[in-house]
C-alpha cells in the first residue's frame, strides 16, 4: 500500500479534481463479496496510510484478474482503523454513482462465480468437518483438507482463496503453514485465519500476521463476518492525487 498524504477539500468538495483510488482484488470473487457487503449498499470503506478530508471527491478504480469497475464517490467519513493498526485510516466513501452503473459488471461476476477453495488445516477430522460446515453455510466452496501428517509434506499448499488454521490441533506446525502460504507465489496474498481457545495465542497469531484470530470452536456469527470482511478486502490500495 502506497503513502497517502491528507489531501484537502472544504466540506462539499467543491472546486476539487476528484482523488483517484485504485483497489486491486486478488480474485473476481473477492470483488463479488466486496460488492455483496459493502457496494451495494452505496457504500465502500478503505483502509488507507493517510486520510482524505471529508468532503474529497474520489474516483474509484476496482481491478481484478477479469474485471473492472470505475465508480465515484465522495468521502463520509475518516477515523483510526478499528483492527489495531494505528498506521491506518479507515475512510468510509458513499457511491455517487448512478445504481446501475455496476449492473453489467456484477451481472457477470455473479455468472461466473463458482465458488472459493477454501484451506482447513486441523490434525483432526472433527473440527475440520465442523468448520466445512460453517463455511458451506457462508459461501459457495472447494475443500483442500490438511491433518497433522499432510501439514508439513512439500508441495501440501496449492492456489488457495482463503485459509483456516486450527492452532490448538496443529500446534506449531500449523504456524509454520502460515509461513509456508505466505511465502506461496499464488496463495500467498489468500487471507488466513486462525483459530485458537487461549488468548495468548490469538495474539501470537495476530502479531504473525494473521488476517484474524478467532475463539475455538469459532460462533458462527463471528466465522461469518471475519470471513466475509476478509475476502472483501483488496490487496492493495494506491491513491493518486
Amino acid at each position: 500500500m502506497t503513502a497517502a498524504r491528507d489531501f484537502g477539500a472544504d466540506a462539499a468538495g467543491r472546486g476539487r479534481a476528484p482523488v483517484t483510488i485504485e483497489l486491486s482484488y486478488r480474485s473476481d470473487a473477492s470483488l463479488l463479496v466486496s460488492y455483496a457487503t459493502q457496494l451495494v449498499k452505496g457504500q465502500l470503506t478503505v483502509h488507507t496510510p493517510g486520510p482524505l478530508r471529508s468532503g474529497t471527491p474520489v474516483a474509484l478504480r476496482l481491478g481484478a484478474p477479469a474485471s473492472a469497475i470505475s465508480l465515484s464517490g465522495v468521502v463520509a467519513s475518516s477515523r483510526a482503523d478499528s483492527g489495531g493498526r494505528p498506521q491506518l485510516a479507515a475512510m468510509d466513501i458513499s457511491l455517487t454513482s448512478p445504481p446501475d452503473a455496476l449492473g453489467e459488471a456484477v451481472d457477470r461476476l455473479a455468472f461466473e462465480f463458482h465458488g472459493i477453495t477454501a484451506l482447513v488445516a486441523a490434525s483432526q477430522a472433527a473440527p475440520r468437518a465442523h468448520l466445512m460446515r460453517y463455511l458451506r453455510a457462508i459461501i459457495n466452496c472447494r475443500f483442500v483438507e490438511l491433518d497433522q501428517k499432510k501439514l508439513s509434506e512439500a508441495g501440501a499448499i496449492s492456489n488457495v482463496d482463503l485459509a483456516l488454521v486450527d492452532l490448538d490441533s496443529s500446534g506449531a506446525v500449523g504456524y509454520e503453514l502460515y509461513a509456508q502460504l505466505r511465502q506461496h507465489p499464488e496463495a500467498g496474498t489468500a487471507p488466513v485465519l486462525a483459530l485458537a481457545q487461549a488468548e495468548r495465542d490469538r495474539l501470537r497469531a495476530a502479531s504473525l500476521g494473521f488476517d484474524e484470530a478467532l475463539s475455538n470452536p469459532p460462533a458462527f456469527g463471528e466465522l461469518q463476518t471475519a470471513i466475509l470482511h476478509s475476502l472483501a478486502k483488496p490487496s492493495r490500495v494506491l491513491i493518486h492525487a
